[in-house]
This record gives C-alpha cells, structure tokens and sequence, in this order.
C-alpha cells in the first residue's frame, strides 16, 4: 500500500491547504512521519489514486511551498521539494 505526504513549513499552510483540497479530492490530516523532520507537525495524506488530481490542484493553489513525499512499504522517498 502507498500513499502521499505534503509537508509544509507551518500549520497554517496545512490546514489552508487541507481546506483548498478538501472539496476536490479526498484527504485527511495525519502526523508529520519521523522520517521527514523538515516539516510543521502535521501533514497532508493522499491515497494513490488521488495524487494527480491532488498535485495539481496543490500547483494552482496559494500555499506555494510544500514537499510531497511518496510512502510505500514504510519506505519515504522525496518526489517533489518547493523550497521548504
């Protein structure tokens, strides 16, 4: 199973951001991983299926600085870095 993280520099930005997407595309809330420590305290979580749709709403958006990470098997790999 995978799933995708945007990360932000504040919580403001996640939350502004979850709100921006919430009526687009399914997402939730969840705790920034230990892995990624260059980040507020929590995240944005995004099935697989929901990432395109996702990414480019995130691209259109005002929230410009996030990373996005891809989760699989408990592995983290960074996919997309916007100055965080």
């Amino acid at each position: 199973m995978s799933y995708y993280l945007f990360t932000f520099h504040s919580t403001h930005d996640a939350i502004a951001s979850k709100q921006y997407l919430e009526c687009r595309v399914s997402t939730c809330i969840m705790p920034t991983l230990r892995e990624i420590s260059n980040s507020c305290g929590i995240s944005i979580r995004v099935k697989e299926e929901d990432f395109k749709k996702a990414s480019d709403l995130m691209k259109q958006g005002v929230i410009k600085k996030y990373n996005v990470y891809c989760i699989q098997d408990k592995q983290v790999t960074c996919i997309e870095k916007n100055d965080l």
